[in-house]
């Protein structure tokens, strides 16, 4: 079996002062009303899987307010081992992540499986991925090839400097304060940092391709889906694309080809979903495309990653409720939050763990979801 994630404790995470929670595998049903700290719970199980929160990029915002520190523990059981990992950080340091004890420094290796567990999140917000910009997607696809390869991860974050620093070069030309013929160093620093991510979702296109159509076929019916990835330059024209470029490149101050001018395009039937697609056929393709994700992983690793998702059923009819809890009690663990049990027909509540949320307290339950106090 795939690791899980047996219990989770949180310190000073957002609306939470204090609170533990206990975790099955498969489904797991976390139940409230709004604003009590579902989202809450599912965003710290997320922290202290991949070392950062999936909705903000900013870490002092998940510490309690008027708090100095955050800190997040679980334990991850795989097979007959157990670990233990916390997350700690306080605003104004560094943060601290550690495993059975130990610390790891790097945050890209934390991320990508040292935890020994991964998770898919979907939240409400992820509809931009479908609905949003390009950088959205570009996102999307980022984190997903950074959570099985830190060196992915690095060249990502060594790519965005690269190019920050590449287009202060370029205004300092615009301006007459540097020559053109500088421009030849950053060219090929970009170029090599660059190489990387396009090789790299050259590589998970296809298959995420095959999963989304899956998903959709699953989800939606049996209309025509695809996922494609759109080069501003392919692989092999990057370099020559590039230097092409220089004129207008240097006119605008940016630069205007590789991985970060790319994109996902999402379709149906042959239609942008961005840019055509109604609201429920673009909540249906996120849906997919985090599927899709798990698939991915799954393929890549042998492992199912924990799925965490967020409101996902008060937006859907009731055939897609069934089958999306058929596949949430098959999975490894999910973890999902709901404001109504009824979303949930009664045969999945009998063999999911129901947890109440309210006010940022925590009621563990039985399988069946009778309350146990706590």
């Amino acid at each position: 079996m795939s690791a899980h994630i047996r219990a989770i404790r949180l310190v000073n995470f957002r609306n939470y002062a204090g609170a533990t929670a206990l975790l099955s595998p498969g489904l797991n049903v976390l139940v409230g009303e709004n604003a009590q700290g579902k989202t809450n719970l599912l965003e710290a199980l997320a922290f202290v899987v991949s070392g950062s929160s999936p909705r903000t990029p900013n870490d002092s915002e998940v510490v309690r307010w008027g708090e100095g520190f955050v800190r997040v523990e679980a334990r991850v059981v795989d097979g007959g081992h157990e670990r233990r990992l916390a997350v700690g950080y306080a605003p104004g340091s560094r943060k601290r992540l550690t495993v059975d004890g130990a610390p790891v420094e790097s945050l890209a290796r934390y991320a990508a499986g040292v935890a020994g567990v991964r998770a898919v999140t979907f939240f409400p917000d992820d509809l931009r991925v479908v609905k949003g910009s390009p950088s959205d997607r570009r996102s999307f696809l980022d984190a997903l090839l950074s959570s099985l390869r830190p060196a992915y991860a690095r060249a990502a974050a060594e790519y965005a400097r690269a190019v920050q620093q590449r287009n202060q070069l370029l205004r300092r030309i615009r301006d007459g304060l540097s020559s053109e013929r500088t421009l030849a160093t950053w060219d090929r620093k970009v170029v090599e940092l660059g190489l990387v991510l396009l090789e790299g979702r050259a590589a998970a296109a296809a298959p995420l391709d095959e999963h989304f159509r899956a998903s959709m076929r699953a989800l939606y019916g049996p209309q025509k889906a695809a996922v494609g990835y759109s080069y501003s330059a392919t692989p092999e024209r990057y370099a020559q694309a590039l230097r092409e470029a220089h004129s207008a490149d240097i006119e605008r101050g940016i630069t205007s080809v590789g991985p970060h001018r790319d994109d996902l395009r999402i379709l149906l039937e042959g239609v942008d979903l961005t840019t055509y697609g109604s609201q429920g056929q673009q909540r249906l393709a996120t849906l997919a495309l985090k599927f899709a994700a798990r698939d991915y992983i799954r393929d890549a690793t042998g492992q199912d990653p924990v799925l965490l998702f967020d409101d996902v059923m008060s937006e859907l009819d009731e055939r897609r409720r069934d089958y999306l809890a058929g596949c949430f009690l098959e999975s490894t663990q999910a973890v999902i939050s709901t404001t109504n049990l009824r979303y949930f027909e009664p045969g999945a509540l009998r063999r999911a763990r129901v947890l109440g949320i309210s006010g940022g307290s925590i009621s563990q339950t039985t399988k069946s979801g009778v309350d146990n106090g706590g």
